[in-house]
């Protein structure tokens, strides 16, 4: 099938390491069907720029509602290329929004991974004013969470036989390296530099396990807007040398430290799948996280830990719990569960029959009964 993928997020040129997990799963898409991604840079004024991005083609068509010849020029685009498409797919919630003027048009699906439209009050106080917008997800054909926490949300907004879990696709390296339990203890977090990881409360477990006698290391990638607090506070800690803060790193790299660590730590207050945390699995390491969000639905007391206090105490001692003899499954035993469940062959299947069920039964509809 010819699917149009239409998403507001999707990695640049200028920020490469954004939002990785739509190129994933626009590539499992792509693996048997023909895929055209249409990149809504929102809120942003400039030329439509054409390109391949890791082999797909790519239109980033700017759409900033302060210039409405730049909206005019974007529905011009979509309509064009939605002519020749079979299935229409967006991604992300600010999407659904743009295409509302489409909806009939082509069998549609939608694919949500946006924590806000789980838990507005976790992003600001003027989306909580606004989250009755997330009523646009009624138009959709077909709502498609990552994860059980996020198809619950879905369900409020559209009839409950439209949602259906699709989740993230997980990538890792095809080995397995054991952990390196040297006298160090190392310890890995991915994810932005926010208050909704929470990296503050991972350097008060840091320096509960060094208070503990251990020599403890943590390797945080991913930068953000918290990033001068997170170093103030280690300095304040005296971590010194015991937190390294990498900044963005290309996936390649994460991979590389998450197999350099003994164990996955990232306290976040929710999540609406945490894609970093599958990864850490998928390369044979516990993860140690908050209780709250889609990592629920992937991480036990044989993968790791979900810690429901939120202090540095009581994270320091699940990761101590994680070292333990028998305290998680082997290492090839954590990467062989996650990796059936969120590997690239399962998550791409189970798109393609998705679209073949939805085309078929609009097929249906547009036939009508039989007549004999």
């Amino acid at each position: 099938m010819r699917v149009l993928v239409v998403s507001t997020w999707f990695p640049s040129a200028e920020a490469p390491g954004e939002t990785p997990f739509v190129v994933r799963h626009v590539r499992a898409i792509a693996r048997d069907h023909d895929v055209r991604v249409v990149h809504l840079r929102l809120l942003r004024p400039g030329p439509v720029v054409r390109e391949q991005w890791e082999g797909l083609p790519v239109v980033r068509l700017p759409f900033a509602p302060s210039r409405p010849a730049t909206l005019l020029r974007a529905y011009r685009e979509l309509w064009r290329a939605l002519r020749g498409a079979d299935v229409l797919h967006s991604m992300a919630f600010s999407t659904a929004l743009v295409l509302a003027p489409f909806t009939g048009r082509r069998p549609w699906v939608h694919t949500e991974h946006w924590a806000g439209v789980t838990a507005p009050e976790r992003i600001n106080g003027l989306w909580v004013r606004l989250a009755a917008l997330r009523h646009v997800l009624r138009l959709p054909d077909l709502l498609t969470g990552v994860s059980e926490t996020m198809c619950a949300s879905l369900r409020r907004f559209t009839r409950p036989e439209r949602v259906v879990l699709w989740g993230n696709v997980v990538d890792h390296d095809p080995e397995v390296v054991p952990p390196p339990r040297g006298p160090v203890l190392e310890l890995v977090a991915v994810g932005r530099l926010t208050a909704t990881k929470d990296p503050l409360l991972a350097l008060e477990a840091v320096d509960w396990i060094r208070r503990r006698g251990r020599d403890v290391h943590l390797v945080w990638c991913g930068g953000g807007p918290l990033a001068l607090e997170v170093e103030r506070r280690a300095a304040e800690l005296g971590l010194g040398d015991a937190v390294e803060l990498t900044g963005d790193v290309p996936p390649a790299e994460v991979r590389r430290r998450l197999a350099a660590a003994d164990v996955f730590l990232l306290p976040s207050r929710i999540e609406t799948f945490c894609v970093a945390a599958a990864e850490a699995l998928a390369a044979g390491r516990p993860a140690v996280m908050g209780d709250r969000g889609g990592q629920t639905e992937f991480i036990d007391e044989r993968s790791g830990r979900l810690v429901g206090e939120r202090t540095g105490e009581a994270f320091g001692r699940a990761v101590l719990a994680c070292l333990e003899p028998g305290g998680t499954a082997a290492p090839e035993e954590l990467a062989a569960g996650i990796r059936g469940r969120y590997g690239a062959e399962a998550v791409a299947a189970e798109v393609d029959r998705l679209y073949r069920d939805l085309v078929a039964a609009q097929r249906s509809l547009t036939r009508g009964p039989s007549s004999h």
